[in-house]
């Protein structure tokens, strides 16, 4: 996308004049210096100095090359890159993570943590990787979690947890773990993204209605004790969402579809403020003080909204690969980090406080240099 057509009123599609006037020059950026992977990485959280992830690897591999086995979770130090002690093991894939001082929520498609049952769904300790008692019997899978007052906010696949019927979402009390009888708000497909605050929760994914509502597809707002729609968020989003971010009055939304978006929403009524659009899936959008960084399988940001059937840019674009940057208007920025693969960047965390933002996936390197399945960068 070298420029950018932009109008200040709700539905903005941005696809217009990038850097007005003089043409800037690619800024080449460079990872961190961390630990990396050998298998795909699906999920981040940080907390504090921390960054925990999860995803489909048996190992890390440190900065002189050397495997150390870590079972599809891991932690590290998020001020140095180095690998932390904190080593539980699942038996299956890791594909969310909410990390709290009083533990880290993980859930997946795993039968056992630390060698002891745990059905998709688990708390750790932050600190020792001991398994905690919260444990439950989940018929489905688990795709977000978010932690916010006195509750667990759990999406994803799942239709019953210990024998009662849920549709797609859980809420489970934070002091106790037990299931929350009265939080059962319905979605009709797929939970893929919670972000969850002290007055609302909000849902991302492929479902097209929550609680039977309309204008509820895609992305809807939920009362954090009832499961109430709330009925002031409207959704007019057309393709499945794939992650949520918030930031102060902007929710920003990873779209797929026939190409992808990345895309900006009033997080009170869920009107458009801009949209990007490339040639394949935003998996996430995360923003770090005045960047916003978009990954996913594209290999182009398109010049418009036009896309063909099967996602190519019909009217132009600029090739970012996996990875590209943004300013607060949508605008994108010189900033490079070409990542490779198929999937390429399936997973994505933010630390406004340490100014960096951590990307995962499946890539083996960025701007052409080895960097296997995981890249942290300071913004």
């Amino acid at each position: 996308m070298s420029r950018v057509v932009r109008t200040l009123t709700a539905g903005l599609i941005i696809a217009g004049a990038l850097f007005p006037g003089v043409a800037q020059a690619d800024v080449r950026a460079s990872p961190e210096p961390t630990v990396t992977f050998d298998g795909a990485i699906q999920s981040m959280a940080y907390l504090g100095d921390r960054l925990y992830v999860g995803g489909d690897f048996t190992h890390a591999i440190d900065t002189a090359g050397k495997l150390v086995p870590r079972t599809r979770l891991a932690a590290l130090d998020a001020r140095t890159g180095q690998l932390l002690d904190w080593s539980p093991v699942a038996d299956g894939r890791v594909r969310a993570i909410a990390a709290t001082d009083r533990g880290v929520y993980v859930g997946g498609d795993f039968g056992s943590v630390n060698g002891l049952t745990r059905d998709n769904l688990a708390q750790i300790d932050p600190v020792t990787g001991a398994l905690a008692p919260f444990r439950h019997s989940v018929y489905g899978h688990p795709h977000a979690i978010a932690v916010s007052g006195s509750r667990i906010y759990v999406g994803g696949t799942i239709t019953r947890i210990d024998g009662q019927p849920r549709s797609r979402l859980a809420a489970f009390d934070l002091a106790t773990g037990a299931l929350d009888p009265q939080w059962k708000p319905a979605a009709e497909d797929s939970v893929n993204a919670i972000v969850a605050t002290g007055d609302r929760v909000l849902l991302g994914g492929a479902f097209m209605q929550v609680n039977g509502l309309k204008n509820t597809a895609r992305i809807a707002v939920v009362d954090p004790r009832t499961g109430a729609v709330r009925p002031a968020f409207r959704s007019t989003i057309e393709y499945a969402v794939s992650s949520l971010s918030l930031t102060g009055s902007v929710l920003y939304a990873a779209v797929a579809g026939r190409g992808g978006r990345a895309m900006a929403l009033d997080a009170t009524t869920g009107a458009t403020q801009w949209t990007v659009t490339a040639d394949g899936d935003v998996q996430s959008v995360v923003r770090v003080n005045d960047t916003i960084l978009m990954g996913g399988h594209f290999d182009r940001i398109c010049k418009s909204a036009v896309v063909g059937d099967k996602g190519a840019c019909q009217e132009g674009s600029t090739t970012r690969i996996k990875l590209a940057a943004l300013d607060p208007s949508g605008r994108l920025r010189p900033w490079l980090a070409d990542a490779n693969g198929v999937m390429g960047v399936e997973a994505m965390a933010a630390s406004p406080r340490l100014g960096k933002a951590a990307a995962g996936g499946s890539f083996t390197q960025i701007n052409g240099a080895i960097q296997r399945r995981f890249a942290q960068f300071r913004l």
